[in-house]
């Protein structure tokens, strides 16, 4: 009454604020609702060394402010305040304001999220260290308000900033997960976080976006570099070799030597004999472009045509400095799990690839890994109609429903090389022999309206026991 008469507005102490602020607000004296407005503004001003009780006065002022009074002002005042505190007292503050997470309103929650931005490992990190004290404790655990949370924070900001932490949430979500709708919810939430995420180039993760045709456009780095390259076979040998050396298309040893093989395939009656000069020119360009040497066994078991390719590729076997064995140039032949009955198959729809680094762990450093199941990729064919290609898949997703595998990021396509080993079965004794079949110059499959084609897929004989 006081204030009325003399438009002077006496200091309002915090434990009488709110009603003071409600009154005004419900009998609409605009003159002050606008002195409340300061005086809180005022409040905030003078805390200069704030502390949780402090920041918790201004946040709920502004939570019930925005809940029952549908107004921002304050909210604007209490979220400046705390943001222009230093990082680790962010954190402290909303660490302890999480405390009671099971406890808070949806009003509460969503102006902690709103206080975090992208800074939502502030977030994530209490609520792991919820979900473990529960487990410890063996007790349960109502995942409300957790669920609210996480479904309505950015957590690809999680999934860039702090991977372990990101992979330690999910990996406890998953343990909690007792129903199919569980599942069903961790999968989505997850999805989302990859989905949402526009920076995953510098976290090393890749995913596939979508043209305006409807067309999966995967990034370069997640391709195969060796897959569906075409050789202009028409040219001679020396021209084809100066062409192998110095295209960018080329980006190993192997695909350079595949690129030879495929030249003398499509030139069958050419004879070409490996010359010394032959050698020194390999010799040349492994070092300009400061490639490893190729595998010895890789092309000893191709499958050649003729006599004159055998006894070419003979040659450079024999030169240690072109050719050595595996381990020796760093490269390891991993077999995918399974195998394939109809290599074209697997173009007509997405199929997925699954290959475990069993016994090669120390080529990927990965021999300190304690992940459950064993270490390994999948790979993923894009199908003919949609432009066909093989990429490495780093979605959580993929590998989330293989119980057997998980990947590591330092598995990278750079150095992964693809070929296929032709298994036909032998009419003595049952047993299959195996050759390695080159695919970098093969071309790409594609859709016809007769069905999948893929003519210059190198393989010469068909057998319904053979296999790939």
């Amino acid at each position: 009454v006081h204030a009325a008469y003399t438009g002077k507005t006496p200091l309002i102490a915090r434990d009488v604020f709110r009603d003071i602020n409600k009154l005004a607000n419900v009998f609409e004296m605009s003159w002050l609702v606008s002195r409340c407005v300061d005086q809180f503004n005022h409040m905030a001003g003078t805390i200069q060394e704030p502390s949780y009780r402090d920041l918790v006065f201004l946040f709920d002022e502004a939570v019930y402010v925005l809940s029952n009074l549908k107004s921002r002002q304050l909210v604007e005042i209490a979220l400046k305040k705390i943001q222009s505190l230093n990082g680790e007292s962010q954190r402290d503050f909303i660490f302890r304001y999480l405390q009671n997470l099971t406890s808070l309103s949806c009003q509460q929650l969503d102006l902690i999220i709103e206080l975090t931005k992208t800074n939502v490992e502030y977030v994530v990190k209490p609520i792991t260290e919820q979900i473990t004290a529960s487990s410890s404790n063996q007790g349960t655990l109502d995942l409300t308000n957790f669920k609210y949370t996480l479904e309505n924070i950015d957590l690809s900001y999680c999934l860039k900033n702090n991977i372990q932490l990101y992979e330690r949430l999910f990996g406890m979500l998953e343990e909690l997960c007792g129903t199919n709708d569980d599942l069903k919810w961790l999968l989505r939430l997850q999805r989302k976080s990859i989905k949402e995420s526009t920076t995953f180039k510098e976290s090393g993760i890749e995913i596939a976006t979508t043209s305006a045709s409807g067309v999966a456009q995967w990034s370069d780095s997640n391709i195969i570099p060796n897959m569906f390259h075409t050789l202009n076979t028409s040219l001679t040998f020396d021209e084809v070799v100066d062409w192998l050396g110095t295209s960018d298309e080329v980006v190993n040893f192997w695909m350079f030597f595949e690129g030879i093989w495929t030249w003398m395939n499509a030139n069958e009656g050419s004879i070409v004999k490996c010359s010394p000069n032959f050698l020194n020119k390999f010799r040349e360009i492994r070092k300009n472009r400061k490639w490893r040497e190729v595998s010895e066994s890789f092309l000893n078991q191709i499958l050649h045509k003729s006599e004159s390719s055998r006894e070419f590729f003979q040659v450079v076997m024999s030169c240690e400095d072109l050719c050595i064995g595996l381990r020796e140039a760093g490269w390891n032949i991993i077999f995918s799990k399974g195998i394939i009955k109809d290599i074209l198959s697997i173009f007509e729809q997405e199929t997925k690839l699954y290959f475990i680094c069993e016994g090669h762990e120390s080529v990927y450093n990965l021999s300190n890994c304690s992940k459950p199941g064993k270490c390994g990729f999948i790979l993923k064919t894009v199908p003919a109609k949609e432009h066909a290609n093989f990429v490495l898949s780093t979605d959580p997703i993929d590998y989330l429903y293989s119980e057997e595998i998980h990947y590591h990021n330092d598995i990278d396509t750079k150095d992964l090389h693809l070929l296929v080993q032709w298994r036909k079965k032998l009419k003595i004794f049952n047993m299959h022999t195996g050759h390695y079949l080159p695919m970098s110059w093969a071309g790409r499959p594609v859709q016809e309206d007769n069905g999948l084609l893929w003519n210059t897929f190198p393989v010469h004989e068909y057998g319904k026991d053979d296999t790939y």
